[in-house]
């Protein structure tokens, strides 16, 4: 039996908004290996499976980098471009707002579209959605796990990972194999969703038996970003499975519909399994975020790209990688000096575009280094300040001091 709160969406229709500039740069950032990890395709077919799809719009500075070179894949998919020069030296435009506003006009004069769609991981959204669900809209967020916060995603209606969507992982962004730190992330993972079902037990009204589908849209209210993908299982049914005879009691078969239903363990007779949020921190560093903590490993790069731009030739981060990989220590994989690289460019860091070609990768554009940056001391400042800004987003609710006692 289809949970009525899916059947009724289905029936609703949808609008979808892209803070396009945001998701491309977050895109590139999460996967800088890979040319256009950004598709729209499956974007726009998750969406036109939650309704009839009746506004389109994606917004960002059209004239620079990957986002012109997309144009043609926007107009394909009948998406309103709203171009949005940058309107400070920070290089920033006012996505944010014009969304905000364009959100609020089309809910005002458009008051049969039940569903909003963001695709952004902005916190500067979490008024408008708040806003949204309180006139009784659903608002679902897609954004790149990396750069989206638990606070966003525990106040939407619920959060799509576009990592998923896209079909994308870690180990697409470069050769590396399935490591131990992935390994720990998934179970990790696996143990928050069996709290999580456990939190369910704990507060539901009856303790009978709960619709297979029902369950999973309960498990969603709670926590939004659920998703039995990430945990490794193909479907629902093998994630509650995968609990029977630990919180789960059993899946059975109701005589009236055909459908399954789940029987649940009393809550006296299942062991507490807590998720350490230590270890939860270190499989997050060194797996999601590629952190490398050996200051004297770090040290070595940041020496090399000094050097590497003593002839203040402009280079893109694929010269760069290629020139420092030979010289550093090989427990460095090729995909995490990437993710280094690139998260030491943009608005106030490392370096800087030297001129950037629409139709060209910002992987492949040259860049030089800024002007305040002299030092090892100065590469490291922002190293670490971009990992710790990392780090809050993926835990907005760790004591700063906390977060720079483990970032390092």
């Amino acid at each position: 039996m289809e949970n009525k709160q899916f059947t009724e969406e289905r029936d609703l229709f949808c609008a979808i908004y892209l803070d396009y500039e945001n998701l491309a740069i977050s895109a590139e950032q999460s996967y800088p290996a890979l040319e256009g990890p950004l598709s729209l395709g499956p974007i726009i077919d998750y969406a036109a499976s939650l309704g009839d799809i009746c506004i389109r719009k994606a917004y960002a500075d059209w004239s620079t980098g990957e986002c012109a070179a997309d144009v043609k894949k926007l107009v394909k998919y009948g998406f309103e471009m709203r171009h949005l020069p940058q309107t400070s030296a920070r290089g920033k435009n006012g996505a944010d707002m014009d969304m905000a506003l364009d959100v609020l006009e089309d809910m005002i004069l458009l008051p049969h579209i039940g569903l909003f769609i963001i695709g952004s991981g902005d916190t500067d959204f979490i008024p408008l959605i708040r806003r949204l669900r309180a006139r009784g809209k659903m608002v679902y967020v897609m954004g790149f796990d990396s750069s989206v916060g638990s606070v966003i995603k525990e106040n939407c209606t619920k959060y799509q990972s576009l990592d998923e969507l896209l079909c994308l992982s870690p180990n697409a962004a470069g050769s590396d194999p399935v490591s131990d730190d992935d390994s720990a992330i998934i179970e990790e993972d696996r143990i928050a969703a069996r709290d999580l079902v456990i939190r369910f037990v704990r507060t539901r009204t009856d303790e009978g038996p709960v619709f297979l589908s029902d369950l999973k849209n309960q498990l969603i209210r709670i926590n939004p970003s659920f998703s039995e993908k990430k945990l490794g299982f193909s479907s629902f049914k093998k994630f509650i499975g995968s609990l029977e005879g630990d919180v789960v009691l059993g899946i059975i078969t109701d005589r009236r519909t055909g459908h399954p239903l789940v029987t649940f363990r009393d809550l006296d007779e299942i062991d507490p399994v807590k998720v350490d949020a230590n270890n939860c921190l270190a499989t997050c560093l060194n797996s999601r975020l590629r952190f490398i903590g050996d200051r004297a490993v770090r040290t070595r790069i940041f020496e090399l790209i000094l050097l590497l731009f003593q002839d203040r030739r402009p280079r893109s981060i694929h010269e760069m990688a290629a020139a420092i990989y030979p010289k550093i220590d090989q427990s460095v994989s090729k995909a995490t000096l990437n993710r280094v690289l690139f998260g030491l460019g943009g608005e106030g860091r490392v370096f800087r575009y030297y001129r950037k070609d629409p139709m060209v990768p910002p992987i492949d554009s040259p860049q030089v280094l800024n002007e305040s940056v002299r030092t090892v001391a100065d590469i490291e400042m922002v190293y670490l300040a971009s990992a710790r800004e990392a780090v809050k987003r993926i835990f907005p609710d760790m004591d700063d001091a906390d977060v720079e006692r483990v970032v390092r």
